[in-house]
């Protein structure tokens, strides 16, 4: 398996704009939203978690043998996300508060005290857990920030202390946390025991690169039918409510890695061009950045301007949201995530 698998970036990048869609929930009953397509399109999370313990697994596994590469890691892994997170934060608080006496304000009359909380939570990369609370972050999409970091933190761990029986500690976490999520009875969990969902997607990603990494297959006749079995199974789970059914979606989507990684058809063809790549490239801005201009763009069209509330202005509203964030995103992509990233690694030690 080569270094790096492209066509995974792309796809990356288009279940970030779907995210997208997910979110623009603020008139429910739009035929955007009410589907069950873009409904069940938070599932996509799921493949950003088992992706990256796909890609972490790839580069790591076989490299932290002592503490110090331990705290390497992280340190690598803390810069490739925190400055993003602390810039979206910061904006996010900035926004509401400047907003707190304003007609165009979105949300009620929260206290200081309330964001205070909130970023805390965030910025300790504690939002997808009960350590300080389940607060619903400012930025609501950064509680899976929280549960990657905290993937990080226990695959460094495993690695480094349990080294020769690291898979089989994999399979124990991955095990346990299914078991959990069973026992919740939920499976959507975010920002209370996220970190939980995002160990299992996690672990399955390190079984999928173990897999391939011993594995050769040619898989290109399933491109088509994997996507359709993705979008039939979302159909399913939503049409019959089978909300622990989801626990399905790790695994399909741990399957949708193997399959593109393993093919050259024309589905890996077109996620392999100039636009899609570029896509996935800034697919973490895409994520984080998304929510505030979602809210700009609605406060701006329905309460500013006051436009007609129907299907028309909504679909306007969501290419709007989808354009302005990948706009935006290329900024935020190439003065935070890259200069502050590059100035952190240049200067801490």
């Amino acid at each position: 398996m080569k270094n790096r698998v492209e066509q995974l970036d792309g796809l990356r990048g288009i279940f970030a704009v779907l995210v997208i869609a997910h979110h623009h929930n603020a008139f429910k009953e739009s035929i955007l939203y009410n589907n069950f397509f873009v409904i069940n399109a938070s599932l996509f999370v799921d493949f950003f978690f088992v992706l990256s313990g796909f890609v972490i697994a790839f580069n790591y596994v076989d490299r932290i043998h002592n503490a110090g590469d331990f705290l390497t890691f992280l340190k690598k892994r803390f810069i490739r996300l925190y400055p993003l997170l602390f810039y979206t934060e910061v904006v996010f608080v900035l926004a509401n508060l400047l907003g707190e006496h304003s007609p165009m304000k979105n949300v009620g009359g929260l206290g200081f005290s309330y964001y205070f909380y909130t970023s805390f939570d965030t910025l300790t990369f504690m939002g997808s857990s009960t350590v300080f609370g389940a607060w619903i972050s400012n930025n609501y999409p950064s509680w899976s920030i929280s549960a990657e970091m905290i993937s990080y933190v226990v695959f460094g761990l495993v690695v480094l202390i349990l080294s020769r029986f690291k898979y089989a500690a994999f399979a124990i976490i991955g095990l346990a946390s299914a078991i959990f999520i069973y026992s919740r009875g939920e499976y959507l969990l975010a920002y209370d025991y996220g970190y939980i969902r995002g160990l299992l997607c996690f672990v399955l990603g390190i079984f999928t690169q173990r897999l391939l990494s011993r594995k050769t297959f040619q898989l290109s006749a399933f491109e088509i039918p994997f996507l359709f079995l993705m979008v039939l199974a979302m159909y399913l789970v939503h049409h019959w409510e089978l909300n622990l059914w989801k626990l399905v979606f790790p695994f399909i989507f741990s399957i949708g890695v193997i399959v593109f990684a393993s093919s050259t058809g024309i589905v890996t063809q077109v996620l392999n061009s100039k636009p899609f790549q570029y896509l996935g490239k800034i697919s973490y801005s895409i994520y984080l950045n998304h929510a505030i201009v979602l809210i700009f763009v609605n406060i701006v069209l329905f309460r500013y301007l006051k436009s007609p509330e129907n299907e028309v202005m909504f679909g306007i509203s969501l290419i709007s949201s989808i354009v302005l964030t990948i706009l935006y995103s290329h900024v935020t992509y190439e003065f935070v995530e890259k200069r502050v990233g590059k100035f952190l690694r240049d200067n801490w030690g």
